[in-house]
């Protein structure tokens, strides 16, 4: 059963007595939805995404996870068809780049037509993200990540996240539906913005789930939930020497580091 999180709990020590020390509980609903409340919970180390519910209608859902995807740098893994395709002449040809963009004029509409009807955007989460957007909240950003092929003017893969300070924590990604055409380049956005977040003096990636292989295949290491934390509130308020904003290209093909 998924237990209501009340706003109080994000006051005090009351997370650490009825939340961090609670490992048989990893998810919570809520009925708010006001910006202050969404940062809270993101900077308290929840990941929020959303439900519609039969009665109560759209829902907040905060988890709290018993592990984490986490990416340190130097642990960054590429591929044998990674490292193939970063050294083949294809990346120049595609005028491959990664872009750093408002999330609703691509991102979150890619992101809604890949999942259809299994998609926690919501509208009503859309609405929450015109407020954040709109009334930025200090130490908290959202971001669209897009990876470009200015060749054919195409938008390849992407994906939606948010930093609180000097991490980078991903919500949901897309890729292009011509999986032939554009094999590995979703992979290749991951290892594109990890590069790009190390640059810019990001403390780590915060992937989310720690069950998913490939986030194992680009070199994360699941974190128990009190080592996560821990982690997380050392550099939670720290901001990276070149901060994620505005909308700039990061990383171009000639820029890209090889293996």
């Amino acid at each position: 059963m998924i237990e209501y999180l009340p706003v109080e709990v994000l006051r005090g020590n009351l997370l650490e007595r009825f939340v961090y020390s609670n490992m048989e509980r990893t998810l919570y609903w809520s009925d708010r939805w006001d910006p202050d409340f969404y940062v809270a919970l993101a900077r308290a180390g929840f990941i929020s995404i959303a439900t519609e519910h039969d009665e109560l209608g759209p829902l907040l859902i905060p988890e709290m996870q018993d592990r984490y995807a986490v990416l340190d740098w130097p642990r960054l893994h590429l591929s044998r068809n990674m490292r193939r395709l970063l050294r083949s002449a294809r990346l120049e040809e595609e005028g491959i780049v990664l872009c750093v963009a408002d999330p609703r004029p691509n991102v979150l509409p890619r992101i809604r037509a890949q999942y259809g009807s299994e998609c926690w955007v919501l509208d009503r989460y859309l609405e929450l993200v015109d407020e954040l957007l709109d009334a930025p909240i200090e130490g908290f950003a959202l971001h669209g990540i897009e990876l470009w092929s200015k060749a054919r003017d195409e938008l390849v893969a992407g994906e939606f996240g948010y930093t609180v300070g000097s991490i980078y924590t991903s919500l949901s990604g897309f890729c292009s539906p011509d999986a032939a055409q554009w094999r590995h380049f979703g992979t290749l956005q991951q290892v594109m913005l990890a590069r790009a977040l190390e640059a810019r003096g990001y403390a780590f990636w915060n992937l989310g789930h720690a069950e998913m292989e490939y986030k194992h295949a680009l070199g994360a290491r699941a974190l128990p939930r009190i080592e996560f934390l821990r982690r997380w509130f050392e550099v939670r308020d720290l901001e990276p020497a070149e901060p994620l904003r505005g909308e700039a290209e990061l990383l171009g093909a000639a820029e890209l580091d090889r293996p």
